[in-house]
C-alpha cells in the first residue's frame, strides 16, 4: 500500500489522506486512522489509464473488496469514478459520515465483485475529519 495520512490541514478536514496506487485485489484499511469522521473531498488522477476508474469506499476498520457480484461484506458504501485521462474531485459539503474507519480499492468496472486494476497507477486523495 503506498498512501500516506497528514493530520491538521484545514479548518474543514483534519486529514488528507494520500493512496498513489489504488488496488483492485486488496482494500487499502482504515486509511484514517480513525474509527468515525466525515469525508468531505474525494480526488481521482486517472491521467495514465484509458480506461474509466471506479474509486470504491467501505465504512469498514478493514475489508476485502467483493469477489462475487453478490457477496455483500465487500460491497462499496460509496462509489466515485473518473473517465479515462481525467482528474476529477467530488466535494461532499456537509461531509459523508463514517462510524467504523475507511478501507478503498479501486477497480476498471462498475461490477461489484470486479476486481481488474487499471492499466497504470491511480492517486487518490481523501479530506476527511
Amino acid at each position: 500500500m503506498a498512501s500516506s495520512t497528514t493530520s491538521s490541514i484545514t479548518a474543514l478536514g483534519g486529514k488528507i489522506v494520500v493512496d498513489l496506487a489504488v488496488s483492485a485485489s486488496t482494500a487499502s484499511a482504515n486509511v484514517t486512522s480513525a474509527s468515525s469522521g466525515k469525508i468531505y473531498l474525494v480526488q481521482i488522477d486517472n491521467t495514465t489509464n484509458s480506461t474509466t476508474f471506479y474509486f470504491k469506499i467501505k465504512d469498514a476498520n478493514s475489508a476485502a473488496p467483493a469477489n462475487t457480484a453478490s457477496n455483500g461484506a465487500g460491497t462499496p458504501d460509496l462509489m466515485f469514478s473518473c473517465p479515462a485521462y481525467q482528474k476529477i474531485t467530488y466535494v461532499i459539503p456537509d461531509g459523508h459520515t463514517y462510524a467504523a474507519g475507511v478501507s478503498v480499492w479501486g477497480t476498471t468496472s462498475v461490477t461489484i465483485g470486479d476486481t481488474t486494476a487499471a492499466a497504470n497507477d491511480v492517486i487518490v486523495k481523501l479530506v476527511c475529519s
